[in-house]
């Protein structure tokens, strides 16, 4: 039986929906982002996701969560973009990606992760599309290793193997740059460093 907004728990379809997109928005972003490496296509293609999403919402089983089913959607309609436009890559500077920096925060800080936040992503951008999906979904935006699997249609085991060989990979592309070498320990999130 298919089930639909409503029956979900969800009583204002509008309201709701924003809400899912407010929850959702960085992390689509990150994935497309990561998958592409153009910033501002990234973020024309997040909202073509999410106004599809909008369109086909009747279409959700509520077989699994709503960023699953959102993050579906993304990396198709992704693939079938590039599939279709043959992506060019070019370099973009994203300037508004994350939130704006906070008043009285170190600027020195801000511009340090801004730095290393391109780094990390012109690098995820060159690792081959399946390993990057995986890495992105896992490790930036915390999905399970059987939500990986579920979105990308494959069993847990290949995520497994795709994940250890996008980060054995990805290392390598940052090592061979050297321009990482100083920068201390950070962590990458839906929401930027931390």
């Amino acid at each position: 039986m298919k089930a639909n907004i409503y029956q979900s728990g969800l009583t204002d379809a509008n309201s709701s929906f924003e809400s899912i997109v407010e929850k959702n928005q960085d992390k689509i972003l990150n994935l497309i982002y990561g998958m592409i490496g153009d910033y501002h296509l990234a973020q024309d293609l997040t909202q073509e996701v999410f106004l599809k999403a909008f369109q086909s919402l009747g279409t959700f089983h509520g077989e699994s969560k709503y960023s699953t089913w959102l993050y579906k959607i993304a990396v198709n309609h992704t693939i079938d973009h590039q599939r279709k436009a043959c992506v060019r890559h070019e370099n973009s500077t994203p300037d508004d990606q994350f939130e704006k920096t906070p008043a009285g925060t170190d600027p020195d800080s801000s511009c340090q992760k801004t730095a290393i936040r391109n780094i990390l992503f012109k690098s995820i951008a060159e690792l081959p599309d399946q390993q990057k999906e995986v890495y992105i979904l896992r490790e930036i935006n915390g999905c399970t290793t059987k939500e990986v699997a579920e979105i990308l249609n494959c069993s847990n085991e290949l995520v497994k193997w795709r994940l250890h060989k996008a980060r054995s990979l990805l290392r390598k592309i940052l090592s061979s740059k050297n321009q990482y070498g100083s920068t201390g320990t950070f962590t990458l999130t839906a929401k930027g460093l931390e």
